[in-house]
Protein backbone atom coordinates (compact mmCIF):
# COMPACT_ATOMS: atom_id res chain seq x y z
CA UNK A 1 0.00 0.00 0.00
CA UNK A 2 1.45 3.38 -0.75
CA UNK A 3 0.77 6.37 1.59
CA UNK A 4 0.73 10.04 1.03
CA UNK A 5 0.49 13.12 2.55
CA UNK A 6 -3.08 14.48 3.17
CA UNK A 7 -3.03 18.23 2.01
CA UNK A 8 -2.49 20.53 4.26
CA UNK A 9 -3.86 18.48 7.10
CA UNK A 10 -0.60 16.60 7.14
CA UNK A 11 -1.89 13.25 8.02
CA UNK A 12 -0.53 10.28 6.53
CA UNK A 13 -3.03 8.68 4.69
CA UNK A 14 -3.61 5.17 2.42
CA UNK A 15 -3.70 6.30 -1.10
CA UNK A 16 -6.74 4.02 -1.29
CA UNK A 17 -9.65 4.54 0.79
CA UNK A 18 -12.84 2.24 1.75
CA UNK A 19 -15.87 3.79 0.68
CA UNK A 20 -19.02 2.35 2.66
CA UNK A 21 -21.75 4.50 0.47
CA UNK A 22 -23.00 4.02 -3.14
CA UNK A 23 -24.90 1.17 -4.05
CA UNK A 24 -23.06 -1.52 -2.23
CA UNK A 25 -22.90 -0.10 1.30
CA UNK A 26 -20.25 -2.49 2.22
CA UNK A 27 -22.55 -4.95 0.49
CA UNK A 28 -25.41 -4.38 2.78
CA UNK A 29 -26.90 -2.83 -0.23
CA UNK A 30 -27.31 -6.23 -1.93
CA UNK A 31 -28.37 -8.65 0.82
CA UNK A 32 -25.03 -8.45 3.09
CA UNK A 33 -25.39 -8.65 6.73
CA UNK A 34 -23.51 -6.38 8.88
CA UNK A 35 -21.25 -8.93 10.26
CA UNK A 36 -20.24 -9.26 6.62
CA UNK A 37 -19.54 -5.87 6.45
CA UNK A 38 -17.37 -6.04 9.05
CA UNK A 39 -15.34 -8.56 7.35
CA UNK A 40 -14.83 -6.27 4.15
CA UNK A 41 -13.49 -3.48 6.80
CA UNK A 42 -11.16 -5.71 8.66
CA UNK A 43 -9.57 -6.90 5.47
CA UNK A 44 -9.02 -3.51 4.16
CA UNK A 45 -7.51 -2.99 7.72
CA UNK A 46 -5.23 -6.39 6.99
CA UNK A 47 -4.67 -4.94 3.42
CA UNK A 48 -3.17 -1.60 4.63
CA UNK A 49 -5.97 0.62 4.14
CA UNK A 50 -6.19 3.39 6.70
CA UNK A 51 -8.43 6.36 5.35
CA UNK A 52 -12.44 5.04 5.94
CA UNK A 53 -15.05 7.25 4.73
CA UNK A 54 -18.75 7.21 5.72
CA UNK A 55 -21.99 9.56 5.96
CA UNK A 56 -24.85 9.89 8.34
CA UNK A 57 -26.88 9.75 4.76
CA UNK A 58 -25.45 6.13 4.22
CA UNK A 59 -26.65 4.31 6.99
CA UNK A 60 -23.04 2.90 7.44
CA UNK A 61 -21.63 4.80 10.31
CA UNK A 62 -22.57 1.99 12.93
CA UNK A 63 -21.11 -0.55 10.68
CA UNK A 64 -18.04 1.31 10.24
CA UNK A 65 -17.93 1.51 14.13
CA UNK A 66 -18.05 -1.92 15.04
CA UNK A 67 -15.31 -2.83 12.05
CA UNK A 68 -13.03 -0.26 13.29
CA UNK A 69 -13.23 -1.31 17.27
CA UNK A 70 -10.11 -1.58 18.79
CA UNK A 71 -8.41 0.09 15.10
CA UNK A 72 -8.49 3.28 15.53
CA UNK A 73 -4.64 4.66 15.81
CA UNK A 74 -3.56 5.27 12.74
CA UNK A 75 -6.65 5.46 11.14
CA UNK A 76 -8.48 8.55 9.32
CA UNK A 77 -12.03 8.68 9.45
CA UNK A 78 -14.22 10.67 7.44
CA UNK A 79 -17.59 11.16 7.57
CA UNK A 80 -20.76 13.36 6.67
CA UNK A 81 -23.91 15.11 7.07
CA UNK A 82 -26.18 17.26 4.92
CA UNK A 83 -26.77 21.26 5.67
CA UNK A 84 -29.92 20.89 4.44
CA UNK A 85 -33.37 18.44 4.72
CA UNK A 86 -35.11 16.31 2.15
CA UNK A 87 -37.42 19.04 1.48
CA UNK A 88 -34.35 22.04 1.27
CA UNK A 89 -34.92 22.77 5.04
CA UNK A 90 -31.53 24.21 5.91
CA UNK A 91 -30.28 22.77 9.43
CA UNK A 92 -29.98 25.60 11.98
CA UNK A 93 -26.80 25.51 13.57
CA UNK A 94 -28.24 23.51 16.42
CA UNK A 95 -29.58 20.88 14.61
CA UNK A 96 -25.93 20.40 12.53
CA UNK A 97 -24.51 19.85 15.93
CA UNK A 98 -26.91 16.83 16.77
CA UNK A 99 -25.70 15.42 13.61
CA UNK A 100 -21.72 15.51 14.64
CA UNK A 101 -23.28 14.58 17.97
CA UNK A 102 -24.87 11.24 16.47
CA UNK A 103 -22.00 10.78 14.07
CA UNK A 104 -19.69 10.44 16.71
CA UNK A 105 -22.00 7.85 18.89
CA UNK A 106 -22.53 5.94 15.57
CA UNK A 107 -18.98 5.68 14.76
CA UNK A 108 -17.75 5.12 18.74
CA UNK A 109 -15.17 7.43 18.49
CA UNK A 110 -14.50 10.71 20.20
CA UNK A 111 -13.02 12.52 17.63
CA UNK A 112 -13.63 12.65 13.69
CA UNK A 113 -10.95 13.37 11.69
CA UNK A 114 -12.52 14.68 8.22
CA UNK A 115 -16.06 15.95 8.53
CA UNK A 116 -17.91 17.05 5.52
CA UNK A 117 -20.62 19.05 3.92
CA UNK A 118 -21.99 16.68 2.12
CA UNK A 119 -23.53 17.08 -1.38
CA UNK A 120 -23.36 20.84 -0.72
CA UNK A 121 -25.18 23.15 -3.05
CA UNK A 122 -23.41 26.49 -4.50
CA UNK A 123 -27.06 27.78 -3.11
CA UNK A 124 -26.09 26.75 0.24
CA UNK A 125 -22.63 27.83 0.42
CA UNK A 126 -22.79 31.32 1.85
CA UNK A 127 -25.45 29.91 4.57
CA UNK A 128 -22.81 27.18 5.48
CA UNK A 129 -20.17 29.26 6.00
CA UNK A 130 -22.10 31.96 8.07
CA UNK A 131 -23.90 29.49 10.02
CA UNK A 132 -22.54 25.86 10.43
CA UNK A 133 -18.85 26.54 10.09
CA UNK A 134 -18.92 28.55 13.55
CA UNK A 135 -20.38 24.62 15.26
CA UNK A 136 -17.62 23.30 12.97
CA UNK A 137 -15.21 25.58 14.51
CA UNK A 138 -16.33 25.00 18.17
CA UNK A 139 -16.25 21.24 17.57
CA UNK A 140 -12.68 21.18 17.00
CA UNK A 141 -12.06 23.58 19.69
CA UNK A 142 -13.51 20.85 21.58
CA UNK A 143 -11.51 17.90 19.88
CA UNK A 144 -14.49 16.35 18.73
CA UNK A 145 -13.85 17.02 14.56
CA UNK A 146 -9.73 17.79 13.22
CA UNK A 147 -10.37 18.96 9.28
CA UNK A 148 -13.19 19.80 7.40
CA UNK A 149 -14.76 18.78 4.49
CA UNK A 150 -17.14 19.24 1.56
CA UNK A 151 -18.11 16.54 -1.14
CA UNK A 152 -20.41 17.62 -4.22
CA UNK A 153 -23.48 16.12 -5.75
CA UNK A 154 -22.15 15.15 -9.29
CA UNK A 155 -26.13 14.44 -10.99
CA UNK A 156 -26.72 17.75 -9.55
CA UNK A 157 -23.53 19.93 -10.20
CA UNK A 158 -21.54 18.68 -12.99
CA UNK A 159 -19.61 21.23 -14.15
CA UNK A 160 -18.34 21.27 -10.44
CA UNK A 161 -19.50 24.87 -9.40
CA UNK A 162 -19.63 24.21 -5.70
CA UNK A 163 -16.52 22.93 -5.56
CA UNK A 164 -14.62 24.79 -7.64
CA UNK A 165 -15.31 28.14 -5.40
CA UNK A 166 -14.37 25.56 -2.40
CA UNK A 167 -11.29 24.80 -4.12
CA UNK A 168 -10.28 28.86 -5.05
CA UNK A 169 -11.86 30.17 -1.71
CA UNK A 170 -9.66 27.78 0.39
CA UNK A 171 -12.24 27.17 2.93
CA UNK A 172 -12.38 23.41 3.16
CA UNK A 173 -9.28 21.35 4.48
CA UNK A 174 -10.50 18.48 2.04
CA UNK A 175 -13.00 18.14 -1.11
CA UNK A 176 -14.59 15.13 -2.64
CA UNK A 177 -14.99 15.02 -5.93
CA UNK A 178 -16.23 12.59 -9.03
CA UNK A 179 -13.58 11.39 -11.36
CA UNK A 180 -13.65 8.88 -14.20
CA UNK A 181 -13.04 8.24 -17.97
CA UNK A 182 -16.07 10.30 -18.70
CA UNK A 183 -16.04 12.61 -15.80
CA UNK A 184 -12.90 14.61 -15.93
CA UNK A 185 -13.94 18.00 -15.43
CA UNK A 186 -12.58 18.17 -12.24
CA UNK A 187 -8.87 18.89 -13.74
CA UNK A 188 -9.31 21.54 -14.89
CA UNK A 189 -12.35 23.37 -12.91
CA UNK A 190 -11.31 22.54 -9.42
CA UNK A 191 -7.87 20.69 -9.59
CA UNK A 192 -5.57 23.83 -10.20
CA UNK A 193 -7.21 25.83 -6.41
CA UNK A 194 -7.10 22.42 -4.65
CA UNK A 195 -3.41 22.11 -5.42
CA UNK A 196 -2.31 26.06 -5.02
CA UNK A 197 -4.26 25.88 -1.87
CA UNK A 198 -2.93 22.54 -0.49
CA UNK A 199 -6.15 21.12 -0.14
CA UNK A 200 -7.00 17.01 -0.21
CA UNK A 201 -8.82 15.45 -2.51
CA UNK A 202 -11.13 12.16 -2.06
CA UNK A 203 -12.55 10.60 -5.32
CA UNK A 204 -15.44 8.97 -5.42
CA UNK A 205 -17.30 6.82 -8.24
CA UNK A 206 -13.98 5.80 -10.10
CA UNK A 207 -15.25 2.61 -11.65
CA UNK A 208 -19.03 2.47 -10.79
CA UNK A 209 -21.84 1.81 -13.67
CA UNK A 210 -20.68 1.46 -17.31
CA UNK A 211 -16.41 0.35 -16.16
CA UNK A 212 -17.89 -2.76 -14.83
CA UNK A 213 -20.72 -3.44 -17.24
CA UNK A 214 -20.28 -3.52 -20.89
CA UNK A 215 -24.12 -2.89 -21.87
CA UNK A 216 -24.37 0.09 -19.72
CA UNK A 217 -21.27 1.67 -21.23
CA UNK A 218 -22.21 0.68 -24.94
CA UNK A 219 -25.74 1.97 -23.76
CA UNK A 220 -24.03 5.69 -22.51
CA UNK A 221 -22.34 5.96 -25.40
CA UNK A 222 -25.10 5.16 -28.00
CA UNK A 223 -27.06 8.25 -26.48
CA UNK A 224 -23.30 10.31 -26.09
CA UNK A 225 -23.42 9.84 -29.51
CA UNK A 226 -27.34 10.76 -30.39
CA UNK A 227 -26.69 14.02 -28.04
CA UNK A 228 -23.86 14.93 -30.06
CA UNK A 229 -21.71 15.14 -27.53
CA UNK A 230 -19.49 12.14 -28.98
CA UNK A 231 -18.09 12.18 -32.58
CA UNK A 232 -19.21 9.16 -34.15
CA UNK A 233 -16.24 8.13 -36.04
CA UNK A 234 -13.64 8.37 -32.63
CA UNK A 235 -15.25 6.11 -31.21
CA UNK A 236 -16.35 1.94 -31.78
CA UNK A 237 -20.49 2.07 -30.67
CA UNK A 238 -19.54 -1.47 -29.52
CA UNK A 239 -16.12 -1.23 -27.66
CA UNK A 240 -15.75 2.52 -27.07
CA UNK A 241 -13.06 1.82 -24.69
CA UNK A 242 -11.24 -0.99 -26.10
CA UNK A 243 -8.01 0.14 -26.66
CA UNK A 244 -7.39 0.35 -22.88
CA UNK A 245 -8.18 -3.21 -22.16
CA UNK A 246 -4.99 -5.57 -23.23
CA UNK A 247 -1.30 -6.31 -22.70
CA UNK A 248 0.52 -3.51 -22.12
CA UNK A 249 -2.48 -1.84 -20.88
CA UNK A 250 -4.97 -2.23 -18.13
CA UNK A 251 -6.76 -5.63 -17.54
CA UNK A 252 -10.54 -4.40 -17.15
CA UNK A 253 -12.01 -1.06 -17.79
CA UNK A 254 -12.81 -0.20 -14.17
CA UNK A 255 -8.79 -0.78 -13.70
CA UNK A 256 -7.77 1.73 -16.50
CA UNK A 257 -10.42 3.91 -14.57
CA UNK A 258 -8.96 3.53 -11.06
CA UNK A 259 -5.61 4.08 -12.75
CA UNK A 260 -6.73 7.01 -14.08
CA UNK A 261 -8.01 8.81 -11.13
CA UNK A 262 -5.21 7.05 -8.56
CA UNK A 263 -2.88 8.77 -10.65
CA UNK A 264 -4.00 12.12 -11.53
CA UNK A 265 -2.36 15.14 -10.77
CA UNK A 266 -3.97 16.56 -7.23
CA UNK A 267 -5.32 13.21 -6.24
CA UNK A 268 -4.57 11.80 -2.69
CA UNK A 269 -7.38 9.37 -1.91
CA UNK A 270 -9.54 6.99 -4.75
CA UNK A 271 -12.49 5.39 -3.05
CA UNK A 272 -13.51 1.67 -3.40
CA UNK A 273 -16.49 1.03 -2.46
CA UNK A 274 -17.35 -2.90 -2.52
CA UNK A 275 -18.88 -5.71 -0.35
CA UNK A 276 -16.70 -8.21 -1.21
CA UNK A 277 -13.24 -9.17 -0.02
CA UNK A 278 -12.10 -10.67 -3.37
CA UNK A 279 -12.99 -7.72 -4.97
CA UNK A 280 -11.65 -5.17 -2.79
CA UNK A 281 -8.44 -7.00 -3.39
CA UNK A 282 -8.55 -6.91 -7.01
CA UNK A 283 -8.91 -3.27 -6.96
CA UNK A 284 -6.19 -2.59 -5.12
CA UNK A 285 -4.12 -4.01 -7.52
CA UNK A 286 -5.17 -2.71 -9.69
CA UNK A 287 -4.24 0.80 -8.82
CA UNK A 288 -0.82 -0.31 -7.56
CA UNK A 289 0.06 -1.10 -11.38
CA UNK A 290 1.03 2.68 -11.95
CA UNK A 291 -0.19 5.04 -14.33
CA UNK A 292 -1.90 4.33 -17.47
CA UNK A 293 0.39 4.43 -20.58
CA UNK A 294 1.17 8.19 -21.76
CA UNK A 295 -0.52 7.25 -25.19
CA UNK A 296 -3.74 5.78 -23.39
CA UNK A 297 -3.74 9.18 -21.22
CA UNK A 298 -3.78 11.04 -24.27
CA UNK A 299 -6.73 9.33 -26.24
CA UNK A 300 -9.02 9.56 -23.08
CA UNK A 301 -8.01 13.37 -22.05
CA UNK A 302 -8.40 14.13 -26.23
CA UNK A 303 -11.55 12.23 -26.88
CA UNK A 304 -13.02 12.24 -23.45
CA UNK A 305 -11.92 15.30 -21.44
CA UNK A 306 -14.70 17.37 -22.56
CA UNK A 307 -17.80 14.83 -20.97
CA UNK A 308 -19.65 15.42 -17.74
CA UNK A 309 -20.94 11.59 -17.21
CA UNK A 310 -21.78 11.87 -13.74
CA UNK A 311 -23.85 9.65 -11.33
CA UNK A 312 -25.37 10.22 -7.54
Amino acid sequence: MDYVTFGRTGMSVSSIGLGTGGASRLGMGGGADERQAVEVIHRALELGITYFDTAKGYGTEAVVGDGLRGSRENIVLSTKAYASRDDGTLLSAAQFREEIEDSLRLLRTEMIDVYHLHRLALSEYDYAISEIFPVLERCREEGKIRFFGVSESTSQDADHAMLARAAAEGDFDVIMTGFNLFNQGARTRVFPDTIRNNIAVEIMGAARGPYSNPELLRAAVRQLIADGKLVHDSVDPRDPLGFLVGPGHAATLAEASYRLARYEPGVHVVLVGTGDVDHLEQNILSMQRGPLPDDDLDLVRERFGHLRVTRG
